[in-house]
């Protein structure tokens, strides 16, 4: 059995989620029985094409063949998301052939528990004419195309739950990070720096700052989906590990 706090840190992601395809034309993110069909059309990231488990049922092992089957149809390449102890949905996800896997640790630091930094570099919301900029940045620090950020920025930009930080250091930004306010939490998203400043706590630095703020809107804990680059920064910075997902999809082609 899961938790509390990975119960609700998983909770609080679906409606992240949740908003976000809302977004978007073309987009889906529909609650079937025990699964969730995602659909974001010309996003290859995972978790953003295919089913999350949301209970480990017979009916969510079940449905999964279709699920992935619609994604490919539809063209893009899925994933299958599942937490701790969804062993009949790891199980269904491997029999359909997904049998390549990505763990991903999930993680939560409540009001009390953030350690501050003390990173030099001024820390303020994005505004319009930094965006491009920004995601020239995210596309580096992801080795990602641009056009995969710049689909997003509008969108998040002007959403109400969303708040776009950006770092600067001898005026150039340098780091960037995404908070999502909504429903009691606040999640932690594309934290990035390339890597010519990386190792100077700018990306912490960003961190804290959008829990700081999340905590005085009100919310509860603060949580993300961590990188392996990022686990060790998150740890100092408070985070704990209260749940690992685990995520399948076809092996890498060629």
């Amino acid at each position: 059995m899961p938790s509390s706090e990975s119960a609700a840190l998983h909770q609080a992601l679906e409606a992240v989620y949740e908003r976000l395809y809302a977004g978007f034309e073309g987009a889906r993110f529909e609650r079937r029985g025990d699964l969730i069909f995602a659909l974001l059309p010309g996003v290859p990231i995972p978790q953003c094409n295919g089913a999350w488990v949301s209970e480990d049922s017979v009916d969510a092992a079940d449905k999964l063949a279709d699920v992935v089957a619609e994604v490919e149809a539809a063209g893009e390449w899925p994933w299958v998301q599942t937490r701790s102890g969804q062993g009949r949905g790891r199980r269904a996800a491997v029999a359909l052939g997904l049998t390549h896997e990505e763990r991903v640790p999930a993680m939560l630091v409540l009001p009390g528990e953030v350690v501050e930094t003390d990173a030099a570099v001024e820390i303020e919301l994005i505004v319009e004419s930094e965006i491009e900029e920004t995601n020239a940045l995210l596309a580096a620090s992801f080795e990602a195309p641009v056009e995969l950020f710049s689909r997003f920025s509008g969108a998040v930009h002007a959403m109400p739950e969303a708040r776009w930080y950006v770092g600067r250091s001898g005026g150039a930004i340098v780091s960037t990070a995404l908070g999502f306010t909504c429903e009691g939490s606040t999640g932690v998203f594309n934290v990035a720096t390339p890597s010519e400043h990386r190792g100077r706590g700018h990306g912490a630095a960003l961190t804290a700052r959008v829990l700081r703020d999340g905590f005085e809107a009100g919310s509860e804990f603060g949580y993300l989906q961590s990188s392996a680059i990022g686990h060790g920064v998150y740890r100092r910075l408070g985070f704990r590990d209260v749940d690992e997902y685990t995520l399948f999809t076809r092996p890498p082609q060629g």
